[in-house]
This record gives structure tokens, sequence and C-alpha cells, in this order.
């Protein structure tokens, strides 16, 4: 990956929802369905590094099934992102739904705005995390409730690497500046208190998802595909290549393809 998060962000932009988008929304899923209560019409939400708005989309379909729609602010510093979010909401209708580009890092709202904050799988992409969460924490009302979720593990990405050595071994693996860190627990716990949450106000449990096994298996193209940063300088055969490389090192492991597909989650929930 890139070290520019918006150049790489607005290069996925188009089809990020055919693969990250399936494990990251599946994680969004499991919070908003399981570990959160649903928000009535008087919550004010925002959706922080919204990219293509699959959080907001979430919240818009649970306010369809009750008629209690709350207020959604949904923001990101990538335009194309932004551009996508808003012509789904056109698409799809949905009420009280704001989106705009703004810089996690440097939030426009006032203090004290929000009652719910949902930064899905985002804060490591910040250049400096840390005012990131100091925004959340800022903007949110006291007692409200702020989500932010980080990867412990993304096993695809080290089945995608060992495939990239078996067919592009000249090349430097594939990898983010941010995924050793990021892959502690204490990191995220660590960069909350620091933004002013109390350590016993913040709860971190891990989830986990096989969301892409499926898609995968029908597809053992989707990768490169969906996910130009993984065959970026790779002629066309060596892009064909990568699939069925992945399969077979899938195939090979006694726990079955899942098992290299598979990403867990840690998902913070700060009170404060």
């Amino acid at each position: 990956m890139t070290d520019n998060p918006a150049s790489h962000f607005n290069e996925l932009a188009s089809t990020y929802e055919g693969l990250i988008g399936l494990i990251t929304g599946d994680i969004a899923h499991q919070v908003l369905d399981e570990m959160l209560p649903a928000p009535d019409s008087t919550a004010v939400i925002h959706d922080n590094a919204c990219g293509t708005g699959l959080v907001t989309q979430f919240l818009e379909d649970k306010a369809a099934k009750t008629g209690s729609f709350p207020t959604i602010h949904a923001t990101d510093f990538v335009p194309s992102v932004v551009e996508v979010t808003r012509k789904k909401g056109e698409t799809l209708k949905w009420k009280n739904v704001e989106a705009s580009v703004m810089d996690s890092q440097a939030l426009t709202f006032p203090d004290e705005s929000f009652d719910l904050s949902i930064t899905n799988f985002g804060i490591f992409f910040l250049p400096e995390p840390q005012k990131g969460a100091d925004h959340i924490y800022r903007t949110l009302k006291p007692g409200g409730t702020a989500v932010v979720t980080t990867w412990k593990e993304r096993r695809m990405m080290e089945t995608v690497k060992q495939a990239q050595k078996l067919i592009r071994p000249d090349l430097k693996p594939l990898g983010a500046p941010w995924e050793e860190e990021w892959s502690k627990e204490e990191t995220l716990r660590s960069v909350l208190e620091n933004a002013g949450f109390k350590g016993n106000k913040i709860q971190i449990v891990e989830r986990w998802t096989d969301a892409l096994v499926d898609p995968f298996l029908r597809d053992v193209h989707m990768v490169a595909k969906t996910y130009p940063a993984a065959v970026k300088d790779w002629s066309e055969e060596e892009k064909e290549r990568l699939g069925p490389e992945m399969l077979k090192l899938l195939q090979a492991r006694e726990a079955g393809p899942a098992e290299g597909l598979r990403h867990i989650a840690y998902v913070a929930i700060a009170k404060k």
C-alpha cells in the first residue's frame, strides 16, 4: 500500500466495496447489530472517516425498519469517497444525512456535537492518529459513545504477500506502515486514553470476519480486480496468476481456506 492514504483511497474508491468493504462492513454490522442500542430520531451521529458510507448505509437501513431516523454527519478527507457516499445517499434516498469533505485530524464541528461517533477502520490511516482521537473526544457529548475499530490480524494480506513472493519475488512485500503498531490492543487503548477517555470507560473486544471466503472462492481473481495496490506494476499475465496462487496456498492450509482469509478486529467502545 502507498504511504499516501489520500492517493490510495482515490484509487480504491470505485472498487472498495467489492473487497475491503466486505470485511470492514461485516465488522460494522456486528457492532451496530450486537453491541450498540439502535439510535432514535434524537441522536446525532458522526460517521468519521466514512469512506464510501457503509456505516451510514447500515444506520439508515436500521432506521428504515423503525421509522426513527437519527441525524448523521458522514465525513472523510478523500473527496472521491465522499462523492461515492453522496451519490449513494441520493440513490437510496437517505434521510437526515449530510456528507462532507473533512480531515478527521481537524474536525470543524463544535465541541460536544455527537451522541455517537464511529470511526470504522480509519484512525490508523491518519498521519497523526492522536489528533484524530482528540477530535473524537472533543466532539462527543458528555455521556456519548465512541466506537473505534482497528485490525489485529489481516490474514488475507499475509496470503497475498505469500503469493506475491512466488510471482514477483523482486518486489517489496505488500504492506502498510501502520500495520505492526496497530496490531497491538495497547496502541488503540493508549490513543483513546490520551484523548481523554477514562480507562474504565473503554471496552475493547475482538471480533472476526470471514466475509471474504465465499466471494473469493466464487472468483479467485477478485483481489487483482478490486485492490490495485496488490498488483501495482504487474503484467497482465502476473495479475492473472495472483488468484490461483492464493487459492493453492489457502487449500494447503490444514484448517482450510477461511484460515487464510479471516480478519480479526479490535472494537473499542468508549464512553465520555
